[in-house]
């Protein structure tokens, strides 16, 4: 039996472009199967050709029509059996581009979760903007509730925070010395790194140990660990850590962690890979 699917047609649906240019009623009708489709699919299964035109107003002809063109396209795809449909990998790979992060926060929450518990603090994950910028996508609470913070959403400055760091890091020298000549690097304690070549020689040893650390740079008790979760050839996709108080986050506590974020860092990078 079909499940139920809502009506995807275009009831409701006024134009927001162009109102008064005629539209092509068969790419309306195919993006109604399209919708009918997804909302299926969303549902654990697929839809039959005779349920999918009942949900568009469609004559069953006209939508295995327009369903065999859509499926010559790799919009939609049969399902195992053979006897519904399904959205076709090559529109889901769309998808995940117009949205990139999706797949990282899918991936990432039951790492996050796990990180938070080992280290008893709250993890964060963060992806690199273009200016450079950055910005918190996904985050998992440790069991204690000193220090924790809403992090997803907030602008953070790059060379005041851990992923901060490690954003700054993948850019070469000359691209550096740009950005602290533009951004003018805002001193926030007495601790913040805000000359260039302080921030060359701070990079220089997060490189080479391949983790980065916050202590006190953004406010004086706030301390942070973390590290870059590469794709296959080096890319750097995101960057994962964990961030508490300064009192339980000291410099001997955060070298112990570091091999633990790294390894969070890395299972995120397998999970993520996978996903693809």
């Amino acid at each position: 039996m079909d499940a139920p699917i809502e009506s995807a047609g275009r009831a409701g649906r006024k134009p927001v472009h162009a109102p008064g240019l005629p539209r092509a009623q068969s790419l309306t009708r195919a993006a109604a199967l399209v919708r009918a489709v997804g909302e299926a699919s969303a549902g654990g299964g697929g839809a039959t050709t005779a349920a999918l035109a009942r949900a568009c107003g469609l004559p069953v002809a006209t939508a295995a029509r327009l369903l065999a063109t859509l499926s010559d396209e790799g919009f939609v795809e049969r399902t195992p059996d053979g006897a519904g449909w399904t959205l076709g990998l090559p529109l889901v790979r769309l998808a995940r581009a117009a949205d990139p992060d999706r797949a990282l926060v899918a991936a990432g929450g039951p790492v996050l979760e796990e990180l938070a518990g080992v280290a008893g603090e709250s993890a964060a994950l963060a992806v690199a903007r273009a200016g450079p910028a950055m910005d918190v996508i996904a985050q998992a609470d440790g069991p204690g509730l000193l220090g924790v913070s809403d992090w997803v959403g907030r602008d953070f400055p790059l060379h005041a925070s851990a992923p901060g760091k490690l954003v700054l890091a993948e850019l070469d020298d000359a691209a550096l010395a740009e950005w602290v000549a533009r951004v003018r690097p805002e001193r926030f304690t007495t601790r913040t790194i805000t000359s260039l070549r302080g921030l060359r020689a701070e990079l220089a040893a997060v490189r080479a140990r391949g983790w980065s650390e916050l202590d006190g740079e953004l406010e004086r008790e706030l301390a942070s660990v973390a590290a870059t979760v590469r794709g296959p050839r080096g890319r750097a996709l995101a960057f994962i850590g964990v961030s508490g108080p300064a009192g339980r986050l000291d410099a001997a506590r955060r070298k112990r962690l570091a091999p633990t974020v790294r390894a969070a860092a890395e299972r995120l990078a397998r999970a993520v890979s996978a996903a693809r």
